[in-house]
């Protein structure tokens, strides 16, 4: 019998940008699309950009109030523990949004699920747990109520710094109310607080959404320390049923200090007028507590590469330049000046490509194509 022999046909993609940024790979992908690294051609910073699809967009209920939404607390906020919103347009042919943002490595839920034994030392948990409040503190006194602060929704940089993202179910408070309350219920069942699990659907009542918040964040230290859940249940209305009615009990498989209970117990308080405000944990003892650094659990993975994988932009960048061996040198005054000119790490924001005042609103196809 004959035996048929194919050579082999490589097909190189032509190195993609977009707005000056290079394209790379995928490193996520979420309900709206996907989420590519990129370098910045001029600054050579690594960020992330989220591709958002119209398509897509308008077959997710209020997926569109949500991003825009979104797009608006970002706009309006800046600080090291919240995700940076670095740059925005929008390409009507293709029918895409670009949200370039902070690359980050991965999530803490990602770093739980990938840690043997599914939790962290404590030292690494209580590092963590201060930025989240830090960040947290910052978006409360800009009228920020986020209604979905869980592990998976805090990212992570190489450096270990962490950022609070996901902001499609927040809410945007007047900075000058003298109140907090919220009264849309959003967010994922196991991190809702007794307030919102228990109230009758047909009466929904006005709660405080820091409050919430605070919750949320004791659920989410519960769950960094022990791999657990302070409360579970088999379906939807039986943990809602212990969330609201069951005594909270602390992890059996970590040795919990005293200072660490007492803060768990304050946050996790059923009575939301009694629950620790965010600036009385400031003062607790465990918070304010300094460990000494031990072992740590490694920064995540993503898509089953390395943490401090190299960039994926490496082939698009000997395409575009070439490959420089290693006899070769270049003095500076033979770089471009964009190239060595330091970058501040700020972000620009502007906005969409087409100069419309919504990156969001939907537009018409080119009918050439």
């Amino acid at each position: 019998m004959n035996k048929l022999c194919f050579n082999k046909i490589l097909v190189t993609k032509a190195p993609k940008i977009v707005n000056n940024y290079l394209f790379g790979d995928t490193i996520g992908e979420g309900s709206y699309g996907k989420v590519k690294e990129v370098l910045e051609v001029h600054s050579l910073v690594r960020k992330a950009v989220k591709i958002i699809k119209f398509s897509r967009l308008r077959k997710i209920p209020n997926g569109r109030a949500n991003v825009e939404q979104e797009l608006r607390i970002l706009n309006r906020v800046q600080h090291h523990n919240v995700i940076s919103l670095c740059d925005l347009f929008r390409d009507d042919e293709k029918q895409k949004l670009y949200i370039i943002m902070d690359y980050c490595t991965g999530s803490l839920q990602q770093m739980l699920d990938g840690s043997e034994e599914k939790k962290l030392p404590l030292f690494q948990a209580h590092s963590f747990f201060t930025q989240l409040i830090d960040g947290l503190n910052y978006l409360h006194a800009h009228g920020v109520i986020h209604k979905d602060i869980k592990p998976g929704n805090l990212l992570l940089t190489l450096d270990g710094v962490l950022k609070i993202s996901d902001f499609g179910v927040a809410e945007l408070l007047d900075v000058y109310r003298s109140d907090d309350w919220c009264k849309i219920i959003q967010g994922t069942p196991k991190f809702q607080p007794p307030e919102i699990v228990s109230g009758n659907e047909n009466d929904i009542s006005f709660y405080s959404g820091k409050k919430v918040d605070i919750w949320a964040c004791g659920v989410t230290l519960y769950n960094l320390i022990s791999g657990e859940y302070p409360f579970e249940g088999d379906v939807i209305m039986h943990l809602f049923d212990n969330i609201a009615n069951q005594p909270l009990q602390m992890p059996k498989n970590t040795n919990v200090p005293f200072s660490l209970k007492e803060l768990l117990v304050r946050m996790l308080e059923k009575d939301p007028e009694k629950r620790i405000s965010i600036h009385e944990i400031f003062r607790c003892d465990w918070f304010r507590y300094s460990y000494e650094d031990s072992a740590r659990i490694n920064i995540p993975v993503c898509n089953n590469m390395p943490a401090h994988r190299p960039l994926s932009v490496y082939v698009a960048l000997e395409q575009m330049y070439g490959v420089v061996e290693e006899t070769e040198s270049a003095t500076e005054s033979e770089i471009a000046p964009h190239v060595i000119t330091p970058t501040d790490g700020g972000c620009v924001h502007v906005s969409n490509v087409d100069g419309q005042t919504d990156p969001v609103a939907d537009s018409k196809r080119n009918k050439s194509m």
